[in-house]
């Protein structure tokens, strides 16, 4: 029996966390990235994509979802014992440039925006930097 299902059976949570983190990246333009994301976690942890914009403090966070960005963006994730999340970015160009997240949680009121969720969204990022050829 393997620790998914002791820990079903017996009912406990387990926060979630990461086994693998998005990793940074440089690209050409034109080229396309995929960034990796897998997270443990009962019950099975949801999974988000953020695009982040800026400096602190007055970074904009920009929620990515499939199709996003004129189709350029897609996200395949799976969630069967664990989460795992890829995204994927075709046809670079220099505006793809920056900081993308990972963002997982599996606490019941994580998306209730009346109450302050008990476990926060656990983060992770990976810089993609999108240059010319010379």
């Amino acid at each position: 029996m393997g620790m998914c299902c002791v820990l079903w059976v017996f009912g406990w949570s387990l926060p979630a966390g990461f086994i693998k983190s998005p990793l940074s990246q440089m690209k050409l333009i034109g080229d396309s990235a995929e960034l990796h994301c897998e997270v443990i976690g009962n019950p099975i942890p949801e999974v988000q994509w953020w695009f982040v914009e800026g400096e602190e403090p007055a970074e904009i966070y920009t929620q990515l979802f499939d199709g996003a960005r004129d189709d350029q963006v897609r996200i395949n994730a799976t969630y069967i014992h664990h989460a795992t999340s890829t995204l994927y970015m075709s046809n670079l160009t220099l505006n793809d440039t920056g900081t993308y997240e990972c963002r997982a949680s599996n606490d019941p009121d994580r998306n209730d925006l009346r109450k302050t969720p008990k476990i926060k969204w656990i983060r992770s990022q990976a810089n993609v930097l999108v240059f010319e050829s010379e």
